[in-house]
């Protein structure tokens, strides 16, 4: 990702939903960015700066907690990853003015985001036991993010087999640590969780989900990579 937005020292980034911390620390540690990252837990919040200050970059990377349509200021690169799917369809556009009222002139955006081939709701069961609210959209559907402040799409890629490769790590991470996962919560959650993980692998594995990241910049932007060249130098 930071390869796609041609991440350079200096540069100004604003994450939308920052999960436990992990690529805002990357894009400051391994890229010299300042990063801004957004983020409604608070348990995620403080670990997130508890990891920033262990390896000196309080100065670097700032974590708030707050709703992404909080953002101010004005950043260089938009970045968002796995938070999509959460917003909510009626809201993409609301993200997308995020987006262009943050971004500089020659701004950088990419959303990574879980996503299908066609419309479809989130199956009820994990609707019901694991993601209330959850909606993974398909690429035309996105463009509702885009296409109101006519922000143009450079890059289009599809990860759905990495991200089956993710969960099955997951799943066995979470198989070695099954007897302390149960006594943090119960026998319940311990079978909830590993079906969630296994059916997920099959989702990605048979097309049932996609993985989707989106690059884009304003239209008005003309330094733009003339190849794709920078992505695998």
């Amino acid at each position: 990702m930071c390869k796609k937005l041609q991440l350079r020292p200096g540069d100004r980034v604003v994450e939308a939903g920052c999960g436990w911390g992990g690529l805002a620390l990357h894009m400051a540690k391994a890229y010299g960015a300042k990063v801004r990252s957004y983020n409604i837990s608070h348990e995620q919040i403080v670990y997130a700066c508890e990891s920033a200050k262990a390896l000196g970059l309080t100065g670097q990377v700032e974590y708030i907690e707050d709703d992404y349509r909080e953002i101010d200021g004005e950043y260089d690169v938009f970045v968002s990853v796995g938070m999509l799917e959460h917003v909510g369809r009626d809201h993409f556009s609301q993200l997308g003015a995020v987006a262009d009222r943050c971004l500089t002139p020659a701004g950088r955006g990419l959303i990574h985001s879980i996503g299908r081939n066609r419309p479809e709701k989130m199956n009820s069961w994990v609707e019901k036991r694991i993601f209330p609210g959850a909606y993974p959209p398909t690429l035309r559907e996105m463009m509702d993010i885009f296409e109101p402040a006519e922000f143009s799409v450079l890059d289009v890629e599809n990860l759905r087999l990495h991200y089956a490769k993710t969960l099955e790590h997951w799943l066995a991470r979470f198989d070695q640590h099954a007897p302390t996962v149960e006594r943090m919560y119960d026998a319940v959650f311990l079978r909830a969780w590993r079906l969630y993980l296994a059916g997920s692998i099959a989702a990605f594995t048979t097309s049932s989900l996609q993985l989707f990241q989106v690059l884009f910049t304003r239209g008005t932007n003309n330094e733009l990579a003339w190849s794709r060249a920078h992505l695998y130098s």
